[in-house]
């Protein structure tokens, strides 16, 4: 389903990875620089690298992008269709998915926006439990006393180290 708010987002990338998985079920990717065409919700592909002009199928888009210190990370993946539109490799749009979860914006979450981190782990959260629901799965244990054991291991191997 195209997202207006997403798709605005998705042409402020300049470049991205398309990937396919092929008939023996191995991923291939390119690093491409798709032209959006958001009247007729789709994105091409006039200049890709030959050997990925004949791809067709399920394909996913890739986008991302951070700073120098790997901070500012934005990204999202555009799912959906590739096809042959009159010579040129053409991805039909059927979702945007962002790391975030979110619809509306493409930016993950960071320590300096507490609200946002809430809101991210909250829907991690809400995400596993649709996930193990769906499978009649419970939700795992946690072995928080092994936890514990590792973390004052570490801390007196800490020590001895310093020491």
């Amino acid at each position: 389903m195209w997202n207006k708010q997403l798709a605005r987002l998705a042409g402020g990338y300049t470049t991205g990875v398309l990937s396919i998985v092929d008939a023996t079920g191995y991923p291939l990717s390119v690093r491409c620089a798709p032209q959006m065409d958001a009247a007729n919700q789709r994105f091409t592909f006039p200049d890709i690298a030959p050997f990925a002009a004949a791809w067709r199928g399920k394909a996913c888009l890739l986008f991302h992008q951070h700073n120098q210190r790997l901070e500012g990370l934005r990204q999202m993946v555009i799912k959906g269709e590739l096809t042959d539109d009159a010579g040129v490799l053409t991805l039909r749009v059927d979702d945007f998915v962002t790391a975030n979860g979110r619809q509306d914006s493409d930016v993950m979450a960071h320590a300096g926006a507490p609200l946002h981190m809430l809101q991210f782990m909250l829907l991690g959260q809400r995400k596993a439990r649709v996930y193990l629901a769906k499978r009649g799965a419970p939700w795992p244990p946690i072995p928080y006393d092994e936890i514990d054991r590792a973390m004052k291991e570490d801390a007196q191997r800490r020590q001895r180290a310093a020491g």
